[in-house]
């Protein structure tokens, strides 16, 4: 104590909660809110600055007495005055001491409580008054990281804190207030401190009355964690019901003794009983009896704590077998192990898939045939045995001649039928020791272990008659021939198979239902043929096809006009192949048509990358065959590449050889007429090495003729070619063509043919055809 003279009745005790503060003088007890002592602190001064100004506020007796009440107990001992009884007073031991203070210190020492009451309680306090806050205390600035000058001038409005979406919610709590509906509100918003995040707040407000304003008093309490809490309860719990109740899966839960303590309807739905059932059930009478020793072993693993896996099979409800695939783990409570869950997942399709997988892996699902990979494992089992004795093994590759024109004719439905027919009538008629197998489709391959040359070819001929005889398919009587190819002695089981298959290409382009034997000796040209039209099946999707870039020049101005796009065949074995040798074997087993694709797409996407690249625009010239031209969707198809590669019609040429004019179609016309209205531009190849029909030139309107390069080349030799060149360049420009001429090696013949007013050239003494990246040139033409 500072002074001793002070009596007990001095002495103050302040005892402080969240929103109040007791004060003990003597037996003197207040119990007052933070907010009554804000609101006395205010009213005191502001009368004491009207009665400076000769001025009296007008305060109402109730709150005159009780503020009276306040500033007596914190200026002078009042002995005797008791507010409270005594069983609510709080009790003096170890509460803060301190005396009583003087008069002149009395000021300082009301300002001090206000500042360690209300500023510094750890309670968000504000007051608005006219939608304007007139005070807010430190914690609420801190709260929201705004300074106070921010609220109290005005920037800071509800607008700015609350969330839009929880904006109305406030404004209706004022509105009751303001109404009278409610004395208190309490309501829950988000509020947006200065870095824009959010925290989760609980709002208490009331409101009072100032001379005679409505004035709204509340706290502000964040919540953040409870909601954040509360919110990842609700998320758990959620997750928790959807992988139980939404799973497919059969989840259950047993207790010690393999009872159903509880299941989701993923059991229900597998097991066919229903719920109720189930939790009077224990699993044991579900599990077939081979498997029930099993399924109790990993039970009472789980009980000791072990997780594990497993399958079994089970009964359902209506007696159906049931592969089962379960995960049993235990389950805890309170750190004892009570029970086990349990996952079931049905593995009776994927089981069974499994086991049809591995049948398709070594037979053909159609026929029951040994497929290509099993036919190639015997044969390479009897090309071992045949390494270590004199037994000589011969593969025969059949094809059935004809056979798409059963599938057209009554569908591959009917087309298996008599697939399957026909390899019952193959197995028949081979020996035991053979081995039958299809490979795909129509193609079909037979292993004998052990023959000879004229054994394998007597064995085709039966199998050519056999064939032959009529299949009943639908009520109709249908018979088929095949092609066979015959291989013998080889010590490799691979080349055995390429060797009996190039011996039925060669059977089948020459003499159906017949057989050919393999010898090197076949024919080497033909031997080719069927090589490339073998390889080129999977060319396009190997991507082994890539295209060279020719340019054509504008003759008067020496600038590039145009660029040819030629294809190049790079194989793996073969290597670089020319187009002369490819082509045509494209165009006869009509893989041109997806070969064409691909150039047309390629050279036009390409086409469009140089424009985006900055280089003044120019004509692609593609080639394409009277086949691609007669296929009934190839218009469709040029004017889908060009919307798919984004390529104008006017850049794209394409060009077409002499003898398509000789062609006397509908649908070549009517095709030649649609490409023209799409507004592409068209060229005849090679012009002046067949037969060309003037007609045709003047009712189809070309834009431009090529000029072979034969008749380029006998201009230096001042032969026929010089006039034939001069003449063809002629009648063009009469027909309202251009001309380009192919093939231009040296000066000489460029000062001719520009003599001649010859429009365009290509050739190597431009530049030879190269890849899209190695034209340098372009540098010279960009806008």
């Amino acid at each position: 104590m500072k002074d001793s003279a002070f009596s007990e009745m001095g002495k103050r005790f302040f005892f402080l909660e969240t929103n109040a503060i007791h004060i003990y003088i003597g037996n003197l007890y207040i119990k007052i809110i933070y907010w009554e002592i804000f609101i006395m602190q205010k009213l005191f001064y502001y009368n004491a600055f009207l009665m400076s100004k000769n001025l009296v506020l007008s305060i109402p007796i109730d709150i005159f007495l009780r503020f009276s009440t306040y500033f007596a107990a914190i200026s002078s001992p009042l002995g005797g005055y008791n507010l409270m009884n005594d069983k609510y007073r709080p009790r003096t031991k170890n509460m803060p001491e301190t005396s009583l203070l003087s008069n002149e210190s009395q000021f300082h020492f009301e300002e001090s409580l206000f500042e360690h009451i209300v500023q510094k309680v750890p309670v968000s306090l504000y007051i608005i008054s006219r939608n304007k806050f007139t005070y807010v205390n430190d914690c609420l600035c801190e709260l929201l990281d705004y300074p106070e000058e921010d609220f109290l001038s005005g920037k800071l409005r509800l607008k700015d804190i609350v969330h839009p979406e929880d904006l109305p919610k406030v404004m209706n709590r004022i509105s009751n207030l303001t109404d009278r509906t409610t004395k208190k509100a309490r309501y829950r918003v988000r509020v947006i401190k200065k870095d824009g995040s959010l925290l989760h707040a609980e709002i208490h407000s009331t409101i009072s009355e100032l001379e005679g304003e409505d004035v709204f008093l509340g706290s502000v309490t964040d919540i953040t964690e409870e909601v954040l809490t509360r919110n990842r309860l609700k998320d758990s719990e959620e997750r928790y019901n959807s992988l139980f109740f939404e799973n497919p899966d059969a989840i259950f839960s047993f207790d010690l003794e393999g009872n159903f303590i509880d299941v989701n309807p993923g059991a229900v739905t597998l097991s066919g009983y229903a719920y109720h059932e189930l939790l009077k059930m224990s699993f044991m009478p579900m599990i077939v009896p081979e498997h029930l020793e099993k399924a109790l072993f990993y039970f009472s693993e789980a009980i000791k704590g072990h997780t594990n896996r497993y399958e079994i099979n089970l009964f359902g409800k209506n007696g159906e077998l049931i592969n089962l695939e379960v995960t049993n783990f235990p389950m805890q409570q309170a750190g004892q192990i009570t029970g086990v869950y349990g996952i079931g997942k049905d593995v009776t399709s994927r089981n069974e898939h499994k086991r049809m997988v591995e049948e398709m892996a070594f037979f053909d699902h159609l026929t029951k045939l040994p497929n290509r990979k099993l036919f190639e494992d015997r044969l390479e089992q009897a090309v071992k045995i045949a390494n270590d004795s004199s037994a000589v093994p011969a593969v025969l590759f059949l094809n059935l001649d004809r056979f798409k024109y059963i599938n057209d004719l009554l569908g591959y439905e009917h087309g298996d039928v008599f697939l399957k027919q026909a390899a019952v009538r193959m197995v028949e008629c081979v020996s035991e020791s053979a081995t039958v197998g299809r490979f795909a489709g129509d193609e079909f391959a037979i292993l004998l272990p052990d023959s000879t040359p004229e054994a394998a070819i007597e064995c085709a001929s039966r199998l050519n008659s056999v064939l032959a005889e009529p299949i009943e398919v639908m009520g109709q009587q249908l018979s088929l021939t095949a092609s066979i190819g015959v291989a013998c002695s080889d010590k490799s089981q691979e080349s055995l198979i390429k060797q009996a298959e190039a011996a039925m290409l060669y059977t089948k382009k020459y003499s159906k239902n017949s057989c050919s034997l393999f010898s090197h000796e076949l024919n080497k040209e033909t031997a080719d043929r069927l090589t490339i039209e073998r390889e080129l099946k999977s060319a396009v999707r190997n991507d082994e096809f890539l295209i060279h870039y020719q340019p054509i020049i504008d003759l008067s101005s020496g600038k590039p006009s145009a660029m040819e796009a030629l294809i190049r065949w790079n194989h793996p074995e073969l290597g670089m192949v020319p187009p002369d040798r490819f082509i045509p074997v494209s165009e006869e087993s009509g893989q041109i048509i997806a070969i064409g694709k691909w150039v047309l797409f390629t050279a036009c996407s390409q086409t469009k990358k140089w424009q985006n690249q900055g280089y003044a625009p120019f004509r692609i010239c593609v080639n394409i065959s009277t086949i691609q031209l007669q296929h009934p969707n190839f218009v469709q198809l040029v004017k889908s590449v060009l919307e798919e590669t984004g390529l104008d019609a006017k850049w794209l040429e394409l060009e077409v050889t002499e003898s398509i004019l000789l062609e006397d179609t509908e649908i070549l016309k009517e095709s030649l007429r649609k490409l023209k209205a799409l507004g592409i531009s068209m060229s005849i190849d090679d012009f002046g090495t067949g037969f060309t029909s003037l007609n045709y030139l003047r009712q189809f309107s070309f834009d431009r003729v090529k000029i072979d390069r034969s008749f380029v080349q006998d201009i230096n030799s001042d032969l026929n070619g010089k006039a034939i060149t001069s003449t063809i360049i002629t009648l063009a420009h009469k027909l309202g063509m251009e001309v380009v001429a192919e093939g231009i090696e040296d000066s000489v013949q460029l000062s001719y043919l520009v003599k001649e007013l010859c429009n365009e050239g290509q050739g190597y003494y431009f530049c030879r055809p190269q890849a899209a990246d190695n034209h340098d040139f372009f540098v010279e033409i960009k806008k």
